[in-house]
């Protein structure tokens, strides 16, 4: 079985961490991260347990906040300086809608990816974002959710192994991100690849993949860990 990119979306970057500036990952993006991009990077990929309150979400995404800046400095490499930000409890329902139909790349962070979805269907932002026809980044959470049904296993976040709702950009193979070969890892691996019988990449810190007109590209230290017929490689 062969992965499936849907019709009109055709860039799709997968990152583990915000490593725009790896030198594998500048390489191969130098070409398709351009000064004319208009970046939005949409912040709703928070647990709830990081920001109690409005205002400590506020208070972290401030404009002058370590977070905000790195994120300005990684497009920055490729002389990109239109960078925005869909803030969660400031943007309204217009707001929203322009911003992400003004930009040319979209940004989807680490952090909860089952909460990111809530968020997105409760701002009703899932059918703007699958009609999205820009490059699309995510890292880690936002790596997964670019998958129809991207896995969740036991770990410090969650209690238990579990399918959960992306938004579907590509499908036909899944995803580890953050691969350390830790045996919680592995185990969902086999569970996904006995279950779906599809290949399965794992993306390290330093590794991402680049989808580009149905061809899959493997950089720095990303691989497929198992193949659909439960192999490990």
């Amino acid at each position: 079985m062969g992965f499936f990119i849907r019709r009109g979306i055709m860039k799709h970057l997968l990152l583990s961490r915000t490593i725009l500036d790896h030198p594998d990952i500048y390489s191969e993006m130098k070409e398709h991260l351009t000064n004319h991009d208009k970046v939005l990077v949409l912040l709703y990929s928070f647990f709830d347990v990081w920001f109690p309150t409005a205002s400590h979400y506020q208070a972290y995404y401030a404009e002058n906040n370590d977070y905000i800046q790195k994120m300005r400095r990684q497009f920055g490499r490729y002389d990109i300086h239109d960078v925005e930000f869909l803030n969660y409890y400031q943007d309204d329902k217009a707001t929203r809608l322009k911003k992400i139909s003004d930009a040319t790349v979209l940004y989807f962070p680490g952090g909860a990816p089952d909460q990111m979805m809530k968020r997105f269907d409760q701002h009703q932002l899932i059918q703007p974002l699958k009609a999205f026809k820009g490059l699309t980044i995510g890292s880690s959470a936002g790596a997964m959710i670019h998958l129809k049904k991207p896995h969740l296993y036991k770990d410090d976040d969650y209690d238990k192994f579990q399918y959960i709702q992306g938004l579907g950009y590509v499908d036909g193979f899944d995803i580890s991100v953050h691969y350390r070969r830790r045996n919680q890892q592995d185990k969902a691996i086999r569970r996904v690849v006995h279950e779906k019988h599809i290949d399965v990449y794992a993306i390290p810190d330093d590794g991402a993949i680049f989808i580009h007109n149905q061809h899959l590209k493997l950089l720095g230290s990303a691989s497929k860990i198992m193949n659909q017929k439960g192999q490990f490689l």
